[in-house]
């Protein structure tokens, strides 16, 4: 909470820092890593071989977008599958011009229960789980830069 504060302080009060900012992100592609650090294809294609769940989004008139995570019978955890399509639905909220907010939450009343370790034992070496996090990493940086309002069920 007090990250996005400041965060958000930051930004307003120096428009020459956000609109760097903003121009290195176009640059960077958005990541943290580079392809010099993994390639992200080729790690896309391994996480596609984790099955399960979805990430949804709705985008409404007014500019709101709503991102589900769908996995209630499992918690709503991560399986590779959903961090592609997480990555392809932060892409398409960056491009859209006229979103002025997003909110973020968890299908059946779970809003996440982290990764999916099921599926994920089968990683054949380390390499491959050091490849996926620098993936999310990437993917959750993106997503935070779109000022993602995080919505628990009650």
């Amino acid at each position: 909470m007090v990250i996005h504060a400041v965060r958000r302080h930051f930004l307003r009060e120096s428009h020459v820092c956000g609109s760097w900012a903003r121009m290195w992100q176009r640059q960077m592609g958005g990541r943290v890593y580079t392809e010099m650090d993994f390639d992200q294809e080729e790690t896309k294609a391994k996480l596609l071989g984790f099955p399960g769940g979805s990430i949804d989004l709705s985008k409404q008139e007014s500019g709101i977008a709503v991102l589900k995570i769908n996995n209630p019978s499992h918690m709503n955890a991560f399986t590779g599958t959903m961090m592609v399509q997480l990555e392809e639905k932060v892409s398409l909220l960056e491009e859209w011009a006229d979103g002025k907010g997003l909110i973020l939450q968890g299908a059946a009343g779970t809003f996440c229960s982290g990764l999916d370790l099921n599926a994920f034992k089968q990683l054949s070496k380390p390499q491959d789980g050091m490849e996926m996090c620098m993936f999310m990493q990437n993917v959750l940086t993106r997503l935070l830069r779109q000022g993602a309002i995080f919505m628990p069920h009650h």
